[in-house]
């Protein structure tokens, strides 16, 4: 409950870094767009869901166990080159060193064994982020194109390429998502502050979304007029106590987030960037369905 790090010593730091605990086992609702390209998926989808949530929790706290009994706070991570975008490495780095000299290895030895280590992760983190990038830019753009009316979007769209891919929609992503990342990369003083601003961004709109989906669950599984041919959850009662208790839980988190710049280090620059993505996307879907629907009436 008490943090080295100075930025987590009081409550408010604590709460707000419920956040990145969200976001680290987050994910689920991406692979949901990709339920109908799985072979018998009513019942491979669930079961792949609970083996992946048993190995990524065991695999979590097993890593964390471990970085936790071998980091040293001043010597490790106050180091000002240490970042969010290469916290993983050097920790992973250090905890092969520390290991190779409990094992009574030499200092060399020790920290080739941490190099190999930091290697490791650097594999599996490229492994793993491939895979993402490439369900992360199509899945969710798939959902919001083709999961809403035609009349929303203009034809080029909606228009699918010989893959099934929605490609210029796609095309059109991407160009907007590079004009966002030079604008944060130019805006911050230096690397270490770009890859922290960047995650507190990716952190708070990842999360924020999901306050929508809690808030419509429960009515859409209380709507008998919609056919479920894919249902886990059978009972309408748990299923509003489960969504309202998770619902304010994100809600809490992306506050005390969004107020700890501010209230503990005066940061109000990071508060604005976390905030400016969800409030001009959400302003411009809003103006979009507005023109949309009054282009189609």
């Amino acid at each position: 409950m008490s943090s080295p790090n100075p930025s987590y010593q009081h409550p408010v730091g604590l709460l707000g870094f419920a956040v990145f605990a969200i976001f680290a086992y987050g994910g689920l609702e991406v692979l949901g767009g990709m339920v109908d390209k799985t072979k018998n998926p009513e019942k491979t989808f669930p079961r792949a869901i609970m083996i992946s949530a048993v190995v990524i929790t065991i695999g979590y706290a097993l890593g964390i166990f471990c970085w936790g009994i071998s980091t040293n706070w001043q010597a490790v991570l106050s180091n000002p080159t240490t970042n969010m975008g290469n916290i993983s490495y050097v920790m992973m780095q250090n905890l092969g060193y520390v290991l190779g000299q409990s094992m009574g290895l030499s200092t060399a030895a020790a920290t080739t064994m941490g190099l190999w280590f930091a290697r490791y992760t650097g594999l599996g983190m490229f492994l793993a982020y491939s895979g993402a990038f490439f369900t992360l830019t199509y899945s969710p753009l798939k959902t919001l194109i083709l999961g809403t009316p035609k009349e929303l979007w203009p034809k080029k769209f909606t228009k699918l390429n010989k893959a099934g891919m929605p490609s210029y929609a796609m095309m059109i992503q991407c160009v907007i998502v590079i004009v966002i990342i030079l604008v944060a990369s130019f805006a911050t003083a230096n690397a270490s502050a770009f890859y922290n601003v960047l995650t507190l961004m990716a952190n708070v709109s990842m999360t924020l979304p999901y306050l929508f989906l809690l808030y419509a669950f429960p009515k859409f599984k209380a709507n008998k007029n919609i056919i479920k041919p894919f249902e886990v959850y059978k009972s309408l009662t748990w299923t509003r106590i489960i969504s309202w208790v998770v619902f304010i839980v994100v809600l809490g988190a992306n506050v005390f987030t969004l107020i700890q710049p501010i209230l503990e280090t005066g940061q109000i620059q990071n508060t604005v960037w976390m905030l400016v993505g969800p409030i001009v996307f959400g302003a411009a879907g809003i103006i979009w369905y507005q023109v949309r629907e009054k282009n189609v009436n």
